[in-house]
């Protein structure tokens, strides 16, 4: 969901001081900017109360834009050798951590304005900060426990993305046979099996892996594979949608969920507009309960209960707000980040991003142990 190319994700025009290596490492694929854009209007949509019919909801657009990191971070990984991670942890990092923590502060700082610091205050940031929401995190109970009464919670997806972002690494560069289809088979079933939300992920590097080893020949333009492809992906998702709104369970959601990218998979030429709505997708997926925030917060005081009217306001206010932030953090980052790169700093992030998911697993075990 929030890491592609980093530098084509952004609108601004002016090249980049250095050349950012993981660009040549995966093509471009137009429709996969205005696939984020929806994605995110969906979740957006279903936070501020609406309903869409069955299984197309939050859950569903999140798991797409899980299989949409398994199928670019995993491309980008199969070019990788283990000399460039410290560029691979430092992109990772750059792309995801500045807007999300810049999220995070932004609302437990006024969850501690409205409603104080509590235990739960404290416990909910620590899962945050370590980025183990998804695995610490137990519902119902936690609607009631959470800041501002459960408006993070969509934090989970980025806790999982950035576990796959550790873990995945560690078998496709220091295992000899980490970057082979078969081993992510196992891994995909396994997580299929147990209808874990990695499940997308895995899937999505199972077909980049499908498509490096028979997807393509030198010229990359093969009709069956840049259109017949896609199209076969796009009929199978329109089936799994179908079988998905009678057996809602996460493992159709999971394969319904990379056939939706695999469909969307067409390489091209990106256009400035969807290079811009997918630039803003991501700070509109951490922000849009602000939106939501400010319309009920207005609409309480003036004795006006849920509306479909409050649907779309929020909605219209969580736009301006996406791209706000996307210009005062994720732009201002993204134009100077390749300049500011040096491998000590990329070491350094990678380093911090275990040392965070370790204290946030053993913190969490304790936590839990306790009664918490």
């Amino acid at each position: 969901m929030t890491d592609t190319i980093a530098t084509r994700n952004m609108a601004h025009a002016a090249p980049l001081p250095l050349a950012n290596p993981e660009q040549r490492k995966i093509a471009a694929y137009p429709l996969f900017d205005w696939l984020r854009f929806v994605l995110a209007s969906v979740v957006v949509l279903v936070h501020a109360g609406a309903r869409f019919p069955a299984p197309l909801d939050g859950n569903l657009a999140v798991c797409v834009f899980l299989a949409l990191s398994g199928w670019l971070i995993g491309g980008i990984l199969l070019e990788t050798q283990r000399a460039e991670l410290p560029r691979f942890f430092y992109n990772r990092a750059t792309r995801i951590w500045c807007p999300y923590f810049a999220t995070v502060i932004l609302l437990y700082g006024l969850a501690a304005a409205v409603h104080g610091v509590d235990a739960n205050w404290f416990k909910y940031l620590f899962y945050d900060a370590s980025f183990t929401h998804y695995t610490w995190t137990v519902f119902p109970r936690a609607s009631g426990e959470m800041p501002l009464l459960g408006t993070g919670n969509h934090f989970w997806s980025i806790s999982v993305e950035e576990q796959f972002y550790l873990f995945a690494p560690l078998l496709m560069l220091f295992l000899a046979w980490g970057k082979r289809l078969w081993v992510w088979l196992v891994v995909a079933a396994l997580l299929l099996l147990k209808g874990s939300q990695f499940t997308p992920i895995a899937l999505g590097v199972v077909a980049a892996i499908v498509h490096r080893d028979h997807g393509t020949n030198a010229a990359g333009v093969v009709w069956n594979v840049r259109y017949r492809g896609p199209a076969i992906a796009a009929v199978v998702a329109v089936a799994l949608f179908v079988a998905a709104a009678y057996w809602p369970i996460p493992q159709v959601r999971a394969l319904l969920a990379v056939a939706v990218v695999l469909a969307a998979a067409i390489p091209g030429t990106r256009g400035a507009v969807g290079v811009f709505v997918g630039a803003i997708s991501y700070p509109l997926y951490l922000n849009h309960w602000i939106g939501g925030f400010a319309v009920h917060s207005v609409a309480r005081r003036l004795g006006y209960g849920p509306s479909v009217v409050q649907e779309a306001l929020s909605y219209l206010l969580a736009i301006p707000v996406a791209i706000v932030a996307w210009y005062l953090i994720d732009r201002q980052v993204m134009a100077h980040r390749n300049a500011w790169y040096t491998p000590q700093r990329g070491r350094a992030l990678g380093i911090t991003a275990y040392v965070l998911l370790a204290i946030g697993l053993v913190g969490g075990l304790l936590i839990r142990r306790a009664g918490g």
